[in-house]
């Protein structure tokens, strides 16, 4: 394939010229006399006059019966096939045409001078007079006329040159004259050619990969033509966008030095506000000068947090980010969330509703955060209308905005009466994250939860929390939970130990026939101390099923 793209490569820059080797010289020694060159190498086969007889003579004789003889050679195929046919026409299938070097040669094999002139007679129906073409030594600086026939007269050159597609291919003799070596070489007038090849082309005709589809080989050419200019175009573009955006983040650094000082000295020095305004006219530095404000507000409380807030009202920036909340692009209403709520302005609270419940999860996210900050009364009141999934990642921000800035921490059992089963379950971790004991009532009902995930965790929270009022729901609901929420249930109750469960627990290990609840039971059993361990030694004695392994397991201290 390398080499395909190179040659194609070679096709594009070189179509505006004539390919192909140029023609070998023409070597001239000493055992040949000085040439007469026809104009037409067939015209002593195919003339019907005598004025060949002679040369026919000298053509046979210089042989010396060796063949082929060359007589024509050709770039263009179509002024080879043209002589073939004349020639072919008087000595039938004793020529030949071949492709060689680039050129298209026509060749004789074979010479009968009688078949030749019979030919010849049969073609003109008459006997014409033959004259023999003598040859004469051409004076230097002029031009010889040579008698071909009757009607023709021609001119040759002292320079030895053929001004036609033709080499010579017959040769007299004028035995009289001996000359040294001299070279002749084959001139060919330049064809003129387009940009595109085409079938003519000996490009394609000595290194064609595509058979003679030429339209295939244009369209390439074209196509690589224009990728080329594309990728010339594209790589301008790329150029003069980063030099604009390193410039644009140059200025950005800038100005977020300048006016990150301008606020701290009009927030601790009392410098007057009206210094900001030729910054607001511009939308760009407007823009930057919001962001700086939000950066510094994070570390703000207090009479600073509010004086920095009614500064971004006096500018009338708080417009700006109103129309981001309500703008259609995702991106821009998260920008304008995260400048309300770190600014404190609650005008734009309705769309900030809106998209609790967008397919957009990042939306969602922001929207809850941003609502958590501005609601005074109920923070996390929004969580009753969420209908989309409360991802695990939306709980864990949720959490840690809590923490790190020491919000009140509301009673999540109300929120276990939510539809949302995801809210349910975060509501379940906030209790047993915080410790909300007060709840147990609300996790024992959460319980009996449709979602099997929901019965799961609450039985988690039980046992970690040791809500005790729980026991009984558990061992009702152990037969008709799966398997994962039956092994919590297990593991709920050796984190309570009761001496109501020695019963069950038993029951477990003589009906279960997987190890992991076998051993987890077990377990349960000697967290309930002295009685536990009796009842596990005397398992290890009873005949009726051998506990031997699994009680020795679980009471190797080694392993737990």
């Amino acid at each position: 394939m390398k080499y395909r793209l190179i040659t194609i490569l070679s096709l594009l820059l070189f179509t505006a010229a004539e390919a192909g080797p140029a023609a070998r010289p023409f070597l001239l020694n000493a055992h040949h006399p000085t040439p007469v060159y026809s104009p037409d190498g067939a015209a002593l086969i195919t003339s019907p006059d005598g004025s060949s007889d002679q040369g026919l003579e000298n053509l046979i004789s210089l042989s010396m019966d060796i063949y082929p003889i060359q007589i024509g050679a050709f770039r263009v195929k179509t002024y080879a096939e043209r002589m073939y046919s004349r020639v072919a026409d008087v000595i039938g299938n004793d020529v030949i045409m071949i492709e060689e070097d680039g050129f298209y040669k026509i060749r004789v094999t074979r010479l009968d001078k009688a078949k030749l002139f019979r030919a010849l007679e049969s073609e003109t129906g008459n006997d014409a007079t033959r004259q023999i073409v003598k040859p004469e030594t051409p004076a230097a600086g002029k031009n010889e006329e040579i008698q071909v026939s009757s009607d023709t007269t021609l001119s040759v050159p002292d320079t030895g040159l053929v001004n036609n597609d033709t080499i010579p291919g017959v040769i007299m003799s004028a035995p009289q004259v001996v000359l040294e070596p001299q070279v002749t070489e084959i001139v060919e007038k330049p064809k003129p050619k387009f940009f595109l090849l085409n079938s003519d082309s000996p490009w394609l005709q000595r290194i064609n990969y595509f058979g003679k589809s030429f339209a295939l080989v244009n369209a390439l050419i074209i196509t690589i033509m224009i990728s080329i200019f594309t990728m010339i175009i594209l790589l301008m573009v790329i150029l003069l966008n980063r030099t604009r955006m390193e410039k644009q983040e140059d200025l950005k650094q800038y100005l977020a030095e300048t006016y990150q000082g301008m606020i701290i000295d009009y927030l601790f020095t009392g410098s007057s506000p009206d210094r900001f305004r030729s910054i607001a006219s511009d939308n760009y530095r407007r823009q930057a000068l919001i962001d700086q404000m939000i950066d510094v507000s994070v570390n703000l409380k207090g009479d600073a947090e509010e004086k920095l807030g009614g500064l971004y009202l006096y500018l009338g920036l708080d417009r700006d980010s109103i129309k981001r909340a309500n703008d259609y692009r995702w991106h821009k209403k998260i920008k304008g969330f995260r400048e309300l709520a770190f600014m404190n302005i609650k005008d734009a609270n309705h769309a900030i509703y809106k998209a609790l419940n967008s397919k957009n999860e990042i939306l969602r996210m922001e929207a809850q955060i941003a609502l958590v900050r501005l609601t005074d009364d109920d923070p996390f009141g929004f969580l009753m209308q969420l209908k989309k999934p409360f991802s695990l990642w939306e709980q864990i921000t949720l959490h840690e905005l809590i923490i790190q800035h020491d919000l009140p921490v509301p009673e999540f059992s109300k929120f276990l009466k939510a539809g949302n089963p995801t809210v349910v379950m975060f509501a379940l971790r906030m209790i047993r994250e915080f410790k909300q004991k007060d709840s147990e009532d609300d996790v024992r009902e959460a319980l009996d939860h449709p979602s099997q995930e929901v019965r799961k965790l609450a039985v988690q929270v039980a046992g970690d929390l040791e809500m005790h009022s729980t026991l009984e729901v558990m061992k009702r609901m152990y037969k008709s939970q799966d398997y994962n929420t039956c092994l919590e249930i297990i593991r709920a109750m050796a984190k309570m130990p009761d001496p109501s469960l020695m019963g069950f627990l038993r029951l477990v290990l003589d009906k279960e026939d997987d190890v992991q609840l076998q051993i987890e039971a077990t377990k349960a059993i000697e967290n309930h101390g002295e009685e536990g361990v009796k009842t596990l030694v005397k398992l290890m004695k009873s005949e009726y099923k051998n506990y031997n392994i699994i009680v020795r397991h679980v009471l190797d201290r080694r392993i737990f």
